[in-house]
């Protein structure tokens, strides 16, 4: 019996030893703060101008002929940034505005008429055939007396009628024409005439709205980040790569994301500071001007291992107060927000207690 106690006992100061053991191996848990109640916000962020990036193409398909900028070059809205080879685009605008012309002229030849000349010619036949009616009107009138006191044959009155009836009818058609050539013109003539005109001239417009989408032109005012085109190249609305990449730098905003924990508590006006391992050293102030209304994905990650990829976060716009600093579009940065104006002025002052570990608070 004591035997089997002393096996037991042994058993029991094992486990327990192996529990001591195991428990002094683990590291200390380190229990954060809830969100709540935490008076800053960690989030990266990067630097970029008024306007995101803007990616462009030309909106047709073609050969580049010439680049007129450079990248970091300023530019003004409007001014042409590349040009593709046109030749084709300008013969169909030559092309159009020659029907343009044409259906003006047939247009204006409706309205004006027949020519004089046309009309003094028309006047003349008319009258010359209506004299040779007459002459031939009273040849059958004589004959037509002789035909009844049987002075004349049968076949020459025969001949005589019918030939007055043949002038007759040529009177008819000389006079017609002569109305013709002298009347306005129908309404529904000059509607026809007047549509071909549009459509011609809308046909030009379209011609010259294709050879100006030969060139690509600068949206706004801002600065040339990227040209990936050169002469020589083919480049489109479907390209891989944009042809130029601008955004308006004359104001640096911060980017920056903001988990979903801590997405509520963001307002405008909250003061930030921004650091970055770019500029080690320095920190740099800004306010909270823009928020988004909505949460997205994620689309910057620290290099914390234990981040997680599949969470959303809430875009947050933060200015920077010194815009002269040199700062690089596109800079990874990171951002603190301060939720109580206290705080930030103890950062400024460097009184602030920092967390232990902000990494943990950076957006997962």
């Amino acid at each position: 019996m004591l035997k089997y106690l002393v096996m037991l006992l042994s058993v029991v100061l094992i486990v327990m030893l192996a529990v001591t053991i195991d428990a002094r191996s683990r590291p200390p848990v380190h229990h954060e703060p809830p969100a709540a109640v935490r008076n800053v916000i960690y989030a990266p962020g990067r630097i970029e101008g008024a306007t995101a990036e803007i990616e462009l193409r030309p909106q047709i398909a073609g050969r580049v002929a010439e680049v007129f900028v450079e990248e970091g070059q300023q530019v003004e809205p409007g001014e042409a940034l590349l040009r593709l080879e046109d030749d084709q685009y300008r013969h169909e605008v030559a092309l159009a505005a020659a029907e343009v012309a044409t259906a003006r002229g047939e247009l204006a030849r409706l309205r004006n008429g027949a020519h004089a000349k046309q009309r003094l010619e028309a006047a003349a036949l008319y009258k010359a055939k209506l004299a040779e009616f007459e002459r031939a009107e009273l040849s059958w009138r004589r004959i037509s007396e002789l035909h009844q006191s049987r002075a004349v044959a049968q076949q020459e009155a025969d001949n005589q009628r019918t030939l007055v009836d043949a002038l007759r009818a040529e009177v008819e058609a000389y006079k017609a024409r002569l109305d013709l050539l002298e009347s306005p013109p129908r309404e529904d003539e000059l509607a026809i005439a007047q549509a071909k005109l549009r459509a011609a001239e809308a046909r030009l417009e379209l011609a010259k709205v294709q050879l100006e989408r030969t060139v690509l032109r600068a949206p706004m005012r801002g600065q040339i980040l990227r040209r990936d085109a050169d002469c020589g190249e083919l480049t489109g609305p479907t390209a891989a790569e944009p042809a130029v990449i601008m955004a308006d730098t004359s104001r640096l905003l911060v980017r920056t994301f903001v988990e979903e924990l801590d997405a509520p508590r963001v307002t405008t006006g909250l003061k930030a500071t921004i650091t970055a391992d770019g500029l080690p050293g320095k920190q740099l102030s800004g306010r909270v001007v823009r928020l988004s209304p909505r949460m997205s994905r994620k689309q910057l990650f620290t290099d914390d291992p234990a981040e997680r990829h599949d969470t959303k976060a809430r875009e947050v716009w933060v200015e920077l107060h010194d815009q002269r600093d040199p700062l690089v579009i596109g800079l990874r940065v990171d951002v603190t927000i301060y939720l109580h104006e206290t705080d930030a002025m103890h950062q400024e002052t460097g009184t602030l207690q920092e967390p232990t570990n902000p990494t943990s608070d950076v957006p997962q």
